[in-house]
């Protein structure tokens, strides 16, 4: 009996492995990947149909079709005071208007990729429906891009209107509806349908409050100042038709051309530069008491100076016995010093300060301010044996990213309280030779706006290493309390480490601002070009470095001390800066309008950069967005090379921003926005399908 059971056992295990075998060699496939979008077969009324009188429109497609949850991405023309109803059943899209129809209009319903089939997922992309009330169809056509001013990337999502030439004027963007409209898509791209054959200005903006108007500044706007007529063309295209495997059996796939009459409209290249432009609110937002020793007002803009304050409580007293201010961004903190007022549960003063009125005219006002003592919180005691920490705390900081472990490396020491009168002894700066420390002479300065901040200004030599600390209790803060001890180390690379960039620039005259960048597109730092004395490519001076050594009598008494080593006295980092290490101030821009412009970048770590070029003609040292219709955004142009930086070399290399259109300048790295990829990641896997497919036929 067991020898039995053991014989079928094992001619169960063999017939089950041969049909394993046979099921994996006939293994069916599921079919090709589906990447052709839902096609129109009919409408009612028809495309292009004219004397329509009804409000409800259906459209049919060959398979099943869904609507993209975003209906806002399907818009009317002419705009529609009371949205559409647009629904989708089955194979049917259903357009229900709600506003009366106007007479002898053309309607435009433009779905953008707003329609896409059951199943894959692919997009109808510019997908447009016409019919007129009228007898004729104005079936003129405009289509363009919009992308950010400052960065060339695509806008999406922009509301773009076009105005009869022959009627704009100033107020008209704010007073009258747009007459025609569409949206852009991901890429940026528009298409307007249904235009009567005349001249248009082109406008997108954000339309936040859905009105068809721009009558925010906050919406922001693209624009030019281009009257752009309708005209159309016809012509024959030729088109590509892939013939596949399953339809000819014999290869893989097949291309064939095929040839059809087609009409081209014009303009198809309208470019638009979208920005937001600049809105600074002055006044004051909130104000607050978190301790007994702050009185803080934190204003709805960065203030440029430090806004006095008059007490009420003491106004015989000087201010600088009363409180001791400091600013960090939009937050102004008043340290209180009197004794009497840290006392009081509350104290008050009078502000007077910039504000923004609703016409965004800036008046002076004053108000009183009363700072309520906060509840007293039970502090807990000091264990036995336990140091009681002082609540004045000392940090030192370096630049971080591209200045970084360079020449234009920097030191900064933080304060979390204000510092009683102090000598510059107490603080020790060291450099080490040949593995001994020396002391260093070095220069302190404290923030004009930020005071708890203070910048260690020294030369800094390639290969050099640097050492700086405050012994404990070498500073007070205004109160009395201690400091502890604090040490910080700092080192430069060695010169054959770095690499320098030297660009001339072709094509501009003045006002010239250069950008360094990343891969990531962001500003690493920044320089005014400067004027070259020949046309060759030269080494350059920092720009920055120069105006900083004409201008700083600081930096010149620092100069004549490191004048024995005169090449390290020449690395200077930057000390007009008081903003962080990574930012540029406008006032330390040598601004000299030039016909030869050249700029460098001197001791940059190996990687590869990136520039872009803001023509400042406001000379802001920044990006000035456009503000219709007074100003323009300020021009902007990107290099199309990537600038590869080798250790010890220096890149020269010559730049005409006028070669290629600043709109196809970007360098495709730098692009955060792509087109849409899946596709072609589908017609990539049909091709993989059809290559199985064929091995197994064999």
């Amino acid at each position: 009996m067991t020898n039995r059971t053991l014989l079928f056992a094992r001619l169960f295990l063999i017939g089950s492995l041969a049909m394993w075998g046979c099921a994996n060699q006939g293994s069916p496939e599921g079919g090709p990947y589906d990447t052709e979008p839902p096609r129109l077969v009919s409408a009612s009324p028809q495309m292009k149909a004219t004397e329509v009188k009804d409000r409800r429109f259906v459209l049919h497609f060959d398979e099943y079709i869904k609507l993209s949850s975003e209906q806002d991405k399907i818009i009317v023309s002419p705009p529609q005071l009371q949205p559409a109803r647009i629904t989708a059943n089955g194979k049917s899209v259903t357009i229900h208007l709600e506003d009366t129809l106007k007479k002898d209009v053309t309607y435009s319903f433009y779905f953008g990729d707003a329609i896409s089939d059951n199943n894959e997922d692919n997009p109808l992309e510019d997908f447009g429906y016409l019919v007129s009330t009228g007898k004729h169809i104005d079936s003129m056509q405009l289509s363009g891009q919009v992308v950010d001013a400052l960065t060339y990337e695509p806008v999406a999502d922009l509301l773009v209107g076009a105005h009869y030439t022959s009627s704009l004027t100033d107020s008209t963007l704010s007073r009258e509806l747009f007459p025609f409209v569409s949206k852009t898509n991901k890429m940026g791209h528009f298409t307007m349908r249904g235009l009567p054959d005349t001249t248009y200005q082109v406008f997108a903006t954000k339309d936040n409050d859905r009105n068809y108007k721009y009558n925010e500044r906050s919406e922001g706007l693209a624009f030019n100042r281009t009257n752009y007529r309708t005209s159309l063309r016809d012509s024959m295209r030729t088109d590509t038709i892939r013939i596949d495997s399953i339809v000819r059996r014999d290869t893989l796939h097949r291309d064939s051309l095929v040839t059809y009459p087609h009409t081209y409209y014009f303009p198809n290249d309208i470019a638009l530069r979208y920005s937001v432009p600049t809105q600074v609110r002055e006044g004051v937002e909130r104000h607050s008491r978190p301790d007994s020793l702050i009185c803080r007002i934190e204003f709805l803009a960065e203030p440029k100076r430090i806004p006095r304050l008059r007490s009420l409580d003491r106004p015989m007293k000087a201010d600088s016995t009363i409180y001791w201010a400091t600013a960090k961004g939009r937050v102004v903190d008043y340290w209180l010093r009197d004794k009497e007022l840290i006392a009081q549960d509350s104290v008050r003063f009078i502000l007077t300060y910039p504000k923004t009125d609703s016409l965004m005219a800036v008046h002076e006002v004053t108000d009183t301010l009363t700072f309520l003592r906060p509840k007293v919180r039970t502090e807990r005691k000091a264990k036995k044996g336990e140091v009681e920490k002082s609540p004045l705390h000392l940090a030192f900081s370096a630049a971080k990213g591209i200045q970084a472990e360079t020449p234009k490396d920097s030191l900064v020491l933080t304060a979390s309280r204000p510092l009683a009168p102090f000598r510059q002894e107490a603080i020790h700066l060291e450099a080490t030779t040949d593995s001994v420390y020396k002391p260093l002479s070095f220069t302190l300065r404290q923030d004009s706006l930020d005071r708890l901040r203070y910048e260690v200004l020294f030369a800094r030599a390639y290969g050099g290493k640097y050492r700086i600390r405050i012994d404990s209790a070498a500073l007070q803060d205004l109160y009395g309390a201690p400091s502890d001890s604090v040490a910080f180390a700092q080192s430069v690379q060695e010169e054959k480490e770095l690499g320098h960039l030297v660009v001339t620039l072709q094509g501009v005259k003045e006002h010239a601002l250069v950008q360094l960048l990343d891969k990531s597109d962001a500003v690493l730092s920044a320089q005014l070009a400067h004027v070259v004395s020949s046309p060759t490519t030269q080494k350059g001076t920092d720009s920055l470095a120069t105006a900083s050594e004409l201008t700083d009598p600081m930096l010149e008494t620092l100069l004549k001390q490191q004048r024995g080593n005169a090449q390290t006295a020449s690395k200077l980092p930057d000390t007009t800066r008081l903003a962080p290490p990574d930012t540029v101030r406008p006032d330390t821009l040598l601004k000299v309008p030039v016909e030869q412009c050249q700029v460098s970048f001197r001791d940059l770590k190996p990687g590869d950069y990136y520039l872009r070029l803001i023509i400042d003609t406001d000379e802001s040292g920044d990006f000035t967005p456009g503000n219709y219709p007074k100003q323009d955004p300020e021009e902007v142009y990107y290099c199309p090379a990537t600038f590869a930086i080798k250790k010890g070399f220096t890149t020269e290399e010559r730049w005409d921003i006028h070669a290629v259109s600043p709109f196809s300048a970007k360098p495709e790295a730098l692009r955060k926005t792509k087109p849409e990829e899946g596709k072609k990641k589908r017609e990539d896997k049909n091709i993989e399908y059809y290559k199985r497919w064929g091995k197994k036929k064999k």
